[in-house]
């Protein structure tokens, strides 16, 4: 087995031959992305030493890791005549899994940060540590790294924004799926797996696909999106605060300590699950009783009438029953830009 400071992913530029690249690229069952299946011998893709065996994680920059095997067969076509692929081994795969880093084009010239990197996330911190971690990680270079939101401003170019929006139905929320290479997107600073807070200043975490698009869509050729890498938008999450544009440049929140229950931290609103609708506390009085009874302040406590306990069992079954599917929502699994 390699040692751990030999393995890097592998960055392989292929020239098309007159036989075409000279690779299969397959899903492998049970496992998620695309893969290498074979390499034929004397081919383009040998030459560029691309290997059975090895996943595909970028194709000409853009992250395809989450992509579909047609997707990803596109995006290799969509260069005529050549294609950049950045691939890992099996080793390498699986020590980046287990230190938990995303594979970059970064790690093929330079290789994987040192094991004890202090960039990298501590294991008890990457799985949500208490609330008391310190906010400030570091990077590369030793130097403080603070977990801010960013603000990227795009601007529109002759083929659009250059990102891929997409929501998960395994985790609430909208997510930069790729960031086409030398993009509007990719010059904000906007990167793939970033979520997506607020649209032109206006929080868009409850909003359906459909409806951030729009938003995204209402200005014609400019955007500022407010998003939150994966480390970030975890800190946040356990201090119970939503990102702000405040958070970018201002005060940060402080960690939450026993027998703090603050409504507001440092400018950032507390997340709540209860519902700031009209109505909403009338429906949760009582434990949801559907009807309060009318005898209960005199201290008499009388059996319902066979009428009252029907139209309580229909409200109950009615507060029970499962929202309406909405169909469209099928169609809004990701957007380009």
């Amino acid at each position: 087995m390699a040692a751990p400071e030999s393995l890097r992913p592998r960055l392989c530029r292929l020239v098309r031959g007159e036989q075409g690249y000279g690779f299969h690229l397959h899903g492998g069952k049970g496992r998620r992305g695309q893969f290498i299946r074979r390499v034929e011998p004397g081919s383009p893709a040998e030459a560029a030493a691309l290997r059975a065996g090895d996943r595909l994680v970028e194709v000409n920059g853009v992250n395809v890791e989450s992509e579909t095997h047609h997707q990803v067969v596109q995006r290799i076509k969509a260069v005529e005549g050549q294609t950049r692929l950045l691939v890992v081994d099996k080793e390498t795969d699986e020590e980046l899994h287990r230190r938990q880093l995303t594979c970059t084009e970064d790690m093929a010239h330079h290789g994987l940060p040192p094991v004890h990197d202090p960039w990298e996330p501590k294991p008890d911190w990457a799985r949500g540590g208490s609330l008391g971690s310190s906010p400030d990680q570091k990077d590369v270079n030793g130097a403080p790294r603070e977990l801010r939101p960013r603000l990227c401003h795009l601007r529109k170019g002759p083929q659009g924004y250059g990102f891929n929006l997409h929501s998960d139905k395994s985790r609430p929320g909208q997510y930069i799926r790729s960031v086409d290479l030398d993009s509007p997107a990719a010059h904000s600073g906007l990167r793939a797996q970033d979520r997506l807070i607020e649209v032109n200043g206006h929080n868009v975490e409850g909003l359906r696909h459909g409806e951030v698009v729009a938003r995204i869509k209402a200005q014609e050729d400019e955007a500022r999106l407010l998003v939150v890498d994966p480390e970030t938008d975890e800190h946040f999450k356990r201090l119970r605060v939503t990102p702000t544009e405040a958070h970018v440049d201002g005060p940060l929140p402080s960690p939450v300590t026993n027998g703090t229950s603050p409504a507001q931290l440092n400018g950032g609103s507390v997340c709540s699950s209860r519902s700031d609708l009209p109505g909403s506390d009338k429906d949760t009085e009582d434990g949801g009783t559907w009807k309060r009874d009318p005898f209960q302040e005199s201290g008499l406590h009388l059996s319902p009438t066979a009428a009252e306990a029907k139209e309580k069992a229909r409200a109950t079954r009615i507060n029970k029953r499962a929202p309406q599917m909405d169909w469209n929502r099928k169609r809004e699994i990701f957007s380009n830009f």
